[in-house]
């Protein structure tokens, strides 16, 4: 694991390359996470991100974690600053790792640069992605933690040693679930379904996908989504930390992406709004 020119560590800004703490635990220790897009180094939906990802680390920690906003604004634009990151579409990682600290139960704040996107916030993502369906099991679905970020990155891998671009993730009663960390949007007949809460539950990314689909007029409805019916449909969509990922193929099937042509007039709207929260 390459370390990071800077981090962002419990309200101080380190040089990532003498600092090992941030290495070891990522790789050994459990946590909680969040991919933040920033535009022009604000980060969008900050306090949403870190609503969601308090209520998972109380959940699975019994700890409430407390987070000085503003400062944590200022200390991601510092972050990218430091790491000098353009001043388009950048990705930051947040993780709430559990104390290693005797009898305290506040988690440690970090944050890193992720990776850059050549977006301007949340945007219709140009390339079009050929998918897979894989089939597993994960335990606490739905919430952000180490294990859901190695394996959705593992199924990546996987999906691209296949000649493939995303997994989607079926669950073993062969019903969608999401696309890695991801909300997945299912089009047919000029509907649009994505799995319930219950199955894969709310979070940042879903929050924005059924705004953006408010100001396009376009409902929403939830139900379960059967692996059969994917060949059905007219578009496969995921909303990620990037933006909407209209998705081209799944082996022999081809979708179209009108109604993802429809939600990319909105986008603007959705990342000005994002500036304010």
């Amino acid at each position: 694991m390459t370390p990071p020119q800077h981090i962002y560590l419990n309200g101080v800004l380190l040089d990532g390359r003498q600092e090992t703490l941030s290495a070891q635990r990522l790789l050994q220790d459990n946590y909680v996470h969040a991919a933040v897009n920033t535009s022009a180094h604000s980060p969008l939906y900050l306090e949403k991100h870190l609503a969601y990802a308090a209520e998972s680390y109380r959940k699975l920690y019994g700890t409430v974690p407390q987070f000085d906003t503003m400062q944590l604004r200022k200390g991601i634009a510092a972050l990218l600053d430091a790491d000098r990151m353009p001043r388009l579409g950048n990705i930051v990682r947040i993780y709430l790792l559990p104390s290693q600290r005797s009898g305290d139960a506040v988690p440690d704040l970090l944050a890193m640069a992720d990776h850059s996107t050549i977006y301007r916030g949340y945007e219709l993502i140009s390339i079009r992605p050929k998918a897979i369906l894989t089939n597993y099991e994960i335990p606490f679905c739905g919430h952000r933690t180490a294990v859901s970020l190695t394996t959705s990155r593992y199924m990546q891998a996987f999906a691209e040693r296949t000649g493939c671009h995303v997994a989607l993730h079926c669950n073993r009663a062969e019903r969608l679930i999401s696309c890695g960390e991801y909300p997945v949007f299912l089009a047919r007949d000029g509907a649009l379904f994505t799995p319930p809460a219950e199955t894969f539950p709310a979070c940042t990314e879903r929050d924005l996908m059924f705004r953006a689909c408010s100001l396009a007029g376009i409902p929403i409805t939830e139900r379960n989504i059967a692996a059969s019916e994917i060949p059905g449909a007219d578009e496969l969509m995921v909303f990620n930390h990037t933006g909407l990922q209209s998705l081209l193929s799944l082996g022999n099937y081809y979708f179209y992406n009108l109604l993802a042509l429809r939600i990319e007039k909105v986008l603007r709207t959705v990342t000005e709004e994002g500036l304010q929260a």
